[in-house]
């Protein structure tokens, strides 16, 4: 029996190949990668990986049906939220903890709930890692410096 992550994974690829067939590589790629950098930082930060991977396959679900990042971060918790209800697989508590980071995912320089920043912090990692060779924008460039050194990474990136 697949897990509710499994299937919302499943509602998330259908959605892609929906309304992003042409981007679909790229939505593939991020929201999976920021799904496990959530779940990688949930263990080290002690928080509850699935709760966290769960926001990063959703946290960019606006773009993906609306076609637009025009404040995607608060109309994402808004479609999140239909999505997860409609499950009927998590309680009004998790939906909350869920929408809430992913309403508040695209404050990079602001600071919110341990989830909140969790979910900001896989994104950044998302973007900074997809390909090493491309220059951190200045927008994610504290947060990645921190995410390095909370990880253990001896080489500061370059910022050039």
């Amino acid at each position: 029996m697949a897990s509710r992550l499994e299937k919302l994974r499943h509602e998330i690829d259908r959605l892609i190949m929906e309304h992003q067939p042409y981007n679909a590589r790229y939505f593939f790629n991020h929201l999976y990668g920021v799904s496990e950098y959530c779940a990688l930082l949930a263990v080290r930060r002690n928080l509850d990986p699935e709760l966290a991977a769960t926001s990063g396959m959703l946290h960019d679900i606006y773009q993906v049906t609306a076609g637009t990042i025009e404040e995607h971060a608060v109309k994402g918790a808004i479609v999140a939220e239909k999505i997860l209800k409609s499950m009927n697989a998590y309680s009004n508590e998790e939906i909350a903890v869920i929408t809430t980071a992913i309403s508040k995912h695209s404050k990079k320089r602001k600071l919110h709930g341990e989830y909140d920043e969790l979910l900001k912090d896989a994104d950044v990692m998302s973007h900074c890692f997809y390909n090493t060779d491309f220059n951190i924008i200045e927008k994610d460039a504290v947060r990645y410096e921190r995410l390095l050194e909370e990880l253990g990474c001896k080489e500061k990136s370059s910022l050039s």
